[in-house]
């Protein structure tokens, strides 16, 4: 059985993105890594080989803006690179398995509702809206983590910092009337900052809706304390749109950190269940 490793691919609009993992001939079924915002699918240490070993393919995709992917991180751009992804890599007839976390969780949703449904989805954390979570973050004076992130694309960061220094900057009001996305473009960076917060957050990305939509064909993982987003509207959209979700004890934090074994287990016994009740 040949298999054909993924290292880049090269968008119609001319983007070289980092899409790695491997596609066997025929796979049973393609697992999709979408990361966290600015994260990379690196971090997560995808066992390729044992997917692989059970026919499936993997594409573990850093989307524009993420690891040494090229582009700026808009999600309908992001969203129409993975379709092209998917449409040259793996046969039609393959059911798609995506894992997503953080806010790559409502990226996928709604990447799902656009183009091709996955079969199975895994929420891992996922961020279910963005401005909630700035909000959130703001209350709980844990918003260093996404400023912190957020200024390792630019060597300057004290504009970035002043701006986001408090949450005034989401009132849409205050962003304009201050010229925020003008001044923080200007900042040199590798992608436009003032244009990446206006995308993201003003006025923000919700997915309730497509979390609904797809609500029988996923199933969450949370970690018990997550700095990032509140574990209570994930519970509830859970208990809500009859979701299974399970808080790992091995998870460390919001980025998951001792618990991603666990997690591709459970995605591996998935992935193989799927395939032995489609071949009956």
């Amino acid at each position: 059985m040949t298999t054909k490793t993924l290292k880049t691919f090269l968008t119609r609009d001319g983007i070289r993105l980092e899409v790695l993992g491997a596609v066997p001939e025929n796979p049973k079924a393609c697992l999709i890594v979408w990361p966290c915002m600015g994260g990379a699918v690196q971090m997560y240490r995808v066992p390729v080989d044992k997917f692989t070993a059970h026919g499936c393919a993997c594409i573990l995709y850093n989307p524009r803006g993420h690891g040494h992917s090229e582009g700026e991180m808009e999600i309908q751009a992001m969203s129409n690179d993975l379709e092209e992804i998917i449409q040259a890599c793996v046969p039609s007839e393959t059911p798609l398995v995506m894992v997503a976390h953080s806010a790559g969780a409502n990226a996928g949703l709604q990447f799902a509702a656009r183009y091709r449904p996955p079969e199975q989805f895994v929420l891992i954390a996922p961020v279910l809206d963005s401005r909630e979570s700035l909000f959130s973050m703001y209350q709980r004076k844990t918003i260093s983590e996404f400023i912190d992130i957020l200024c390792t694309y630019t060597r300057d960061d004290t504009l970035p910092r002043m701006v986001l220094a408090d949450e005034k900057w989401l009132d849409v009001e205050v962003w304009k009337s201050n010229g925020y996305r003008q001044m923080l473009d200007e900042v040199p960076a590798r992608i436009h900052l003032g244009a990446f917060l206006e995308n993201l957050f003003l006025p923000g990305h919700n997915a309730f809706k497509e979390l609904e939509k797809f609500a029988g064909r996923t199933r969450i993982f949370i970690t018990e304390d997550d700095t990032w987003y509140p574990v209570a509207t994930t519970r509830g959209l859970a208990d809500r749109f009859g979701i299974p979700i399970e808080t790992l004890a091995e998870a460390q934090n919001h980025f998951f950190a001792g618990a991603w074994e666990r997690v591709w287990g459970e995605v591996l016994r998935l992935i193989c269940s799927l395939a032995t009740a489609r071949s009956r």
